[in-house]
């Protein structure tokens, strides 16, 4: 198999699902931020919230210490996914693009709220169902929406059955 072979095989799941999270996300932002500050009708669930933390607001107080965190996991989860789960198939590219996607978009805003541009992670998802433990849940971007599809991805196909290495056949 030719390396430009080998590269799409892996690559026309990853990168679609990497460079596609990634921008949706970024556009989305900039278009929530831009009809919130014009006044334009939105729906209801539409907020604008910033987090300097993680999930649930984690580490709010020490902004700076995720920056850092983010921008050193980031390649080692890109050195995770290129020894292994590379290889396996489909399913896991498209998993670790969404989640390495997301994790690009909300880099891009912790980069910015450290020289002084933004307060955090720009969120503006806000979902209240009327029941815990979504009332109301934290507001969230789709960034982190991203990174969720493709972790639960991750564990759904964490319990398939993988095929058994046959015994060597002793002559």
């Amino acid at each position: 198999m030719s390396v430009v072979a080998s590269t799409w095989s892996w690559g026309r799941w990853f990168w679609p699902a990497l460079v596609g999270s990634l921008l949706a996300d970024l556009v989305s932002k900039w278009a929530v931020h831009a009809a919130l500050i014009r006044h334009w009708d939105h729906p209801s669930w539409i907020t604008w919230a910033y987090n300097p933390g993680v999930a649930f607001s984690l580490f709010a107080g020490h902004p700076e210490y995720v920056t850092v965190l983010t921008l050193v996991l980031i390649p080692v989860l890109a050195v995770v996914w290129w020894r292994g789960p590379r290889r396996e198939g489909r399913w896991q590219n498209l998993a670790f693009g969404l989640i390495l996607g997301g994790a690009l978009g909300n880099a891009v805003d912790r980069v910015w709220a450290q020289v002084g541009q933004l307060a955090g992670v720009r969120d503006f998802i806000s979902v209240d169902l009327g029941f815990w433990p979504f009332n109301p849940w934290p507001t969230f971007n789709l960034a982190d929406s991203a990174i969720c599809i493709g972790f639960v991805l991750l564990i759904v196909l964490s319990f398939r059955s993988q095929p058994r290495p046959s015994a060597a056949i002793a002559p």
